[in-house]
């Protein structure tokens, strides 16, 4: 096989870190939106009758849930992802480098593993 074959194109690492990037920004703008824009105040449904209360109350537990279960695990999943791309980007690249400078100086360069 040839060594092409298992090259890293670190311009595509790259493009993923950055397209990660404004996901997790959506992300967020996603959660201080359902934070701040689902504000269900008392009365806006009407007064006087228990399934207003009853409505509220399911609405701030649905919020919470969203919040905490749905936006918080996805933002965090998200910045995960981008810190490990990140991470394996700049390995491949000190690799690339060194490998480089190995060529250069005429030396073999140390093998690393990156898993």
């Amino acid at each position: 096989m040839a060594n092409d074959s298992y090259r890293v194109d670190l311009d595509r690492l790259d493009e993923v870190v950055k397209k990660l990037n404004n996901v997790l920004k959506d992300m967020q703008s996603a959660s201080g939106k359902a934070k701040s824009g689902t504000h269900l105040p008392a009365g806006s449904l009407g007064k006087g009758f228990e399934e207003e209360r009853v409505l509220r109350e399911t609405h701030g537990e649905m919020k919470e849930f969203i919040e905490t279960y749905v936006l918080k695990k996805l933002e965090d999943l998200i910045d995960d992802l981008q810190k490990k791309t990140t991470k394996t980007h700049g390995a491949y690249q000190d690799q690339e480098q060194s490998t480089s400078n190995a060529l250069k100086s005429g030396r073999p360069s140390a093998h690393k593993s990156y898993s």
